[in-house]
């Protein structure tokens, strides 16, 4: 049937339908048409009414007019239509029950209106008006932690505010933040409700106007492979969303989180300079490695990341650096730590030669409390170069690992073991039970990693029996790994449970002192003073530790080339050393800028002290003190260490 075969009456239905269809201004547009339609007629007929019987109050078109008004809009009005006739008295009760319809209509529609505008408020869907926000796009296990650093980051920015975009009510949200953010200080959190890839809410958010962007992961890590892999094409195609709102040249630095290799590969071509990805697989591997090798060390990397303290800065004072050798550097700085030296071109240098000589577009790698505490004094502190030791050769020693659990980082865990361990070295895997993959997947990283011992084994850690059976006082470490997800609190009680049980074995069943060291990984940064009640003394919060990467990454990309420095093998990683190492002498009180000066001896660079009589202080941060000023006075003893960045442990 052609539209011609249309009736008229079909057409203007058709066409009231479309009106009536595009929402609330066309609904209230007909009732105000109705209602003029509706005055206009009985204004008529008033008129009309008037002249076959003349009321003596109305005497003119506009008295009858303001009548009808007055009855259309209030029902009372019809009683002081007292000197009328008859009809007179009829029309107004007309009048009345076109008012009556009329606006009990417009006030339902009012009353709907309203109570679907605190709906679109409840369930996030309104416009975010905001500037140089930070925009945190899905809900993950992350999202607490990465909130609570970027309310540190804020509090000397003028009012500052998080938006939170994800799949998930925002009255869930907001109760969410509110339960478990205690001190909001003077952030503001934004939440808003949907598809973290939509385009149109994309702009909802304000992405055009976000100073940074933080894409979370929907996968829990154990999650199986199928999930991860549709979670890490959500993060791809919310990247490319991202783009498209921006265009790649106006887009803000982006970090997201990804499970596969080769999907952060794809997310980091799609925009190699405003991409940045985070492999926490690789990081926290190397870090429970580097952690069990050197005591104390996670406290340290604690200290390093996130906003609470020190943070990593690049620095050019007005006059510029060129022809200072870093030697000099290190000690034109009082109050903030040098790291090393950026190029002109981009290529970081740590702990650098200190015979290497600074060029005019360098920038010094800095750690401070602050950008504002960052003074370059014009005059090289004179500090006094103590009697040092000579750094000897650094022969690798036989090694014994012991590891509990199976989890994700485990495989990432035993390559890194085996990039530092010396041929003949030993590390041994116990788990409660053993499946197909597991056991093959062992048996690939044995293969690939021969010159270290591994043995799989399988026990369950509960029973005093195993313990013993394992003899855990002949390894060098005991580390202890997190379950993959599930509630943190009870990976944190699963994980105590093992613990008590080594140390009641250590406290019973050996006579001799116990050199091996207890080191675990902590779900819940809640449970700290229960690991260290069950003689724990280094541990690893992993998701916090994590997360404070994302929060400083987000805040400043370059940053994470930093971190990929540090938890590298190759090139400077960060050591503690006993002082005696670098001391002939260790005397009554040395200055931090004295021992600075030993370990350039060494071709190292010193950032901090730890306390040997603190270790267990939780108050006094376990006795480690990073970035102190120069100037600052310790009293040591031969079995306090330095804090420095280092090519190896000799």
């Amino acid at each position: 049937m052609s539209s011609e075969d249309h009736s008229f009456k079909a057409k203007l239905k058709y066409s009231f339908d479309n009106f009536m269809s595009k929402g609330g201004f066309s609904v209230f547009s007909a009732l105000m048409l109705l209602f003029a339609g509706a005055f206009l007629l009985m204004a008529i007929v008033r008129f009309i009414v008037n002249i076959i019987t003349p009321q003596e109050t109305l005497t003119n078109v506009f008295d009858q007019a303001w009548q009808v008004f007055l009855q259309i809009s209030d029902a009372g009005a019809v009683a002081e239509d007292t000197d009328g006739n008859i009809l007179n008295k009829i029309t107004g009760i007309v009048t009345v029950f076109f008012g009556l319809i009329l606006f009990s209509s417009l006030v339902a529609f009012i009353t709907s209106q309203f109570e679907a505008k605190l709906d679109e408020l409840r369930k996030g869907k309104s416009n975010v008006v905001e500037k140089n926000h930070t925009l945190l796009l899905g809900f993950g296990d992350r999202v607490l932690e990465i909130i609570r650093e970027l309310v540190i980051a804020n509090e000397s920015e003028k009012n500052p505010a998080v938006v939170v975009l994800a799949e998930r009510e925002k009255d869930e949200m907001d109760d969410f933040f509110r339960d478990r953010i205690e001190d909001m200080k003077n952030t503001r959190i934004v939440a808003r409700s949907g598809s973290t890839s939509s385009i149109h809410m994309l702009r909802r958010v304000g992405v055009n106007t976000a100073r940074s962007v933080i894409i979370l992961n929907d996968a829990p890590v154990d999650s199986s492979d199928e999930d991860k892999s549709l979670a890490d094409a959500r993060v791809l195609k919310t990247i490319l969303a991202l783009m498209s709102c921006t265009g790649e040249e106006n887009a803000p630095p982006i970090v997201a989180e990804l499970h596969s290799d080769n999907m952060r590969k794809l997310a980091k071509n799609i925009s190699p300079e405003k991409v940045s990805l985070i492999d926490e697989h690789s990081i926290l591997a190397k870090l429970m490695v580097q952690t069990s090798r050197v005591s104390g060390l996670a406290q340290v990397y604690d200290n390093l990341v996130g906003f609470e303290g020190c943070e990593f800065y690049f620095y050019k004072p007005d006059g510029g650096l060129d022809g200072l050798k870093y030697s000099d550097l290190i000690f034109h700085f009082n109050e903030s730590s040098v790291f090393g030296i950026r190029r002109g071109d981009g290529t970081m240098m740590l702990n650098p030669s200190p015979d290497t000589v600074c060029k005019k577009d360098d920038e010094v790698i800095i750690l401070a409390e602050d950008d504002s505490t960052i003074k370059f004094l014009k005059q090289r502190l004179e500090v006094k170069v103590p009697q040092c030791k000579a750094a000897g050769p650094h022969p690798k020693t036989i090694e014994n690992q012991l590891i509990v659990g199976w989890c994700f980082k485990t495989p990432s865990i035993l390559d890194e073991y085996s990039k530092y361990l010396a041929k003949g070295s030993k590390i041994d895997v116990v788990v409660n039970d053993m499946n197909d993959d597991t056991k093959k997947e062992f048996n690939a990283i044995q293969k690939r990693n021969s010159a270290v011992k591994m043995r799989l084994l399988v026990g369950d850690l509960h029973l005093p029996s195993t313990i013993a059976k394992l003899k855990p006082e002949q390894y060098d470490n005991v580390i202890i790994l997190s379950g993959d997800g599930g509630n943190s609190e009870l990976r944190d009680s699963e994980t105590i449970a093992k613990l008590l049980e080594f140390r009641h074995y250590f406290k019973t069943a050996v006579k001799k002192e116990v050199k091996t060291q207890l080191i675990t990984e902590v779900a819940d940064s809640e449970n700290i003073e229960v690991i260290q009640e069950a003689g724990v003394k280094d541990f690893l919060i992993s998701n916090q530790f994590v997360s404070k990467i994302y929060a400083q990454v987000s805040e400043d990309p370059s940053v994470l080339e930093i971190y990929d420095d540090l938890f590298s093998e190759e090139g400077s990683e960060v050591y503690l050393k006993p002082v005696s190492m670098y001391l002939t002498n260790i005397p009554e009180s040395i200055t931090f800028g004295e021992l600075c000066a030993a370990a350039l001896k060494r071709n190292e660079s010193c950032f901090g002290v730890r306390l040997l009589s603190e270790e267990t202080d939780l108050d006094k941060n376990f006795g480690i003190y990073v970035n102190p000023p120069k100037d600052r006075v310790f009293m040591l003893s031969g079995s306090d260490w330095l804090i420095t960045l280092a090519e190896n442990e000799s």
